[in-house]
């Protein structure tokens, strides 16, 4: 009985390969070529912004729409992987906004061999983009370093932490980047520590401002043990390891 099974199942193997893949091929084309609606997810940039000109505040990453069509050309859409860009080119300082409608993203944002096949039928959100538009400054500022927390018991700051860089340059609103001093880099946490310590950590940057150099800055903290004044009451660093880290840096 098995052997007849057998025979039943490989006779003509290839043949029946060759049958089920077409068949399967067949029902891919039958499913793909049906007619969906679907919810795609664009990427949208701004582009055109005049060199001595920045935007201000949060331009939308993506805009949802609703899309309609073969199945199969909702695929390739997917894997052109569309994006709408905004044109900055005639904006001036001052308030910008622009609507974003289903003819945008057809002629702007869908491949035109794609366009004539798949239909817009909605923008969903957003549908518009709204800006301010300001002039840029470029500007030098130094560096300090944040620091939370305490050391280990009996231990304290030698000296002021060092930042390398000591100075970057940012680029941002003119009205905003007027207005700082001094950038400091995230909180650094010396809870427990000892002597010395070096760690890379980024700059905290106000939102619309960005740095042109560095990403990143090295903070040296040195720490030493604490004596205590037997005049003053208060604690004071040995001189030994003051010395010390005077030879270090």
């Amino acid at each position: 009985m098995w052997g007849r099974v057998r025979d039943v199942l490989f006779e003509n193997l290839g043949l029946k390969l060759a049958s089920l893949l077409l068949a399967l091929l067949l029902y891919a084309h039958v499913v793909t070529d049906q007619e969906r609606e679907s919810v795609v997810q664009i990427p949208i940039a701004s582009v055109g912004l005049a060199d001595t000109l920045t935007s201000v505040g949060e331009l939308p990453p993506r805009v949802a729409v609703r899309v309609r069509g073969k199945w199969k050309d909702l695929i390739r859409l997917s894997l052109t992987r569309p994006f709408l860009s905004i044109d900055l080119a005639a904006a001036k300082p001052g308030k910008f906004g622009t609507s974003i409608t289903a003819e945008d993203i057809s002629k702007r944002a869908i491949p035109p061999e794609l366009a004539r096949q798949i239909t817009v039928t909605e923008v969903l959100d957003p549908r518009s983009v709204d800006l301010t538009i300001e002039p840029r400054a470029t500007r030098s500022l130094p560096v300090r370093a944040r620091i939370v927390g305490t050391p280990a018991s009996g231990y304290v700051l030698d000296r002021d932490p060092y930042v390398e860089p000591e100075s970057v340059v940012v680029m941002g609103p003119a009205r905003l980047v007027q207005g700082i001093d001094t950038l400091y880099t995230v909180a650094v946490d010396i809870t427990g520590e000892r002597e010395r310590i070096q760690r890379q950590v980024a700059l905290a940057l106000p939102a619309n401002v960005a740095n042109l150099e560095t990403r990143r800055c090295v903070v040296t903290i040195r720490l030493a043990r604490a004596e205590p004044d037997s005049m003053t009451g208060r604690a004071r660093v040995r001189q030994g390891a003051s010395k010390r880290g005077d030879r270090e840096r």
